[in-house]
């Protein structure tokens, strides 16, 4: 069952705690607040998200939330096609089709080239309520781990709101999709995609041993120590 539960941004505040009684309920609700320019704490494979339109000004609220300096975030979809309609300067390389096509949806997440100095970072996460979301609320939202910068992501109700307990009223409303504690999770596979180059920037819930055979012909490479 799913909880749909907001803060008003009032530090300290533990939200109304609203529970609709049907899904379709809170997925209507969480997807009017991000049409307003609002942020969801949502569920992922791994750990809890946070989310919201793909507009610099919701990236740059998620950010203030978790305490950390504006800069470039996930974008999650719905699907491969929704990514390639959504952002369609991204270079997707032969490497790139591959990967996706074995894990996506899945725990994995391509930095792409999109003429930009860092790329941009998207995955297809198979969640089945952030892909209910993402239906709903046009195939594709900003998202990034749901932590204060420095300390590990959310994945228990409790740890979601020591976390949402802090945003002050400047954050606005902050809405959460609770499905309560999520299972102990490895944090998702990070690769980047350079020209024809492969490397692993961050190896989590898919291990590269699984990444190398369908990659051939191309090179695996992994970050200099």
């Amino acid at each position: 069952m799913v909880k749909w539960r907001e803060w008003a941004g009032a530090p300290g505040s533990t939200g109304p705690g609203r529970a609709p009684a049907a899904e379709d309920d809170a997925l209507d609700r969480a997807v009017a607040l991000l049409d307003a320019g609002g942020v969801v704490a949502h569920p992922t494979s791994t750990v809890y998200g946070l989310g919201g339109r793909p507009w610099p000004e919701v990236d740059a609220r998620i950010a203030a939330i978790k305490g950390r300096p504006p800069g470039p975030l996930i974008r999650l979809a719905a699907s491969r096609t929704a990514l390639v309609e959504a952002l369609p300067g991204t270079r997707w390389t032969d490497a790139a089709r591959r990967i996706a096509d074995a894990f996506w949806p899945g725990p994995l997440t391509l930095v792409l080239e999109d003429g930009s100095r860092t790329g941009v970072a998207v995955r297809v996460d198979p969640h089945p309520v952030v892909r209910r979301l993402l239906d709903r609320a046009g195939g594709l939202m900003t998202s990034t781990s749901l932590n204060v910068t420095g300390r590990p992501p959310a994945i228990t109700g409790g740890e979601v709101r020591a976390v949402l307990s802090r945003v002050g009223s400047e954050a606005g409303t902050v809405g959460w999709l609770d499905v309560g504690d999520l299972a102990d999770s490895t944090p998702s596979t990070l690769v980047r995609l350079t020209g024809e180059a492969v490397e692993i920037l961050r190896e989590g819930a898919v291990p590269a041993t699984d990444i190398t055979p369908v990659l051939s012909p191309h090179p695996l490479g992994r970050p200099s120590p």
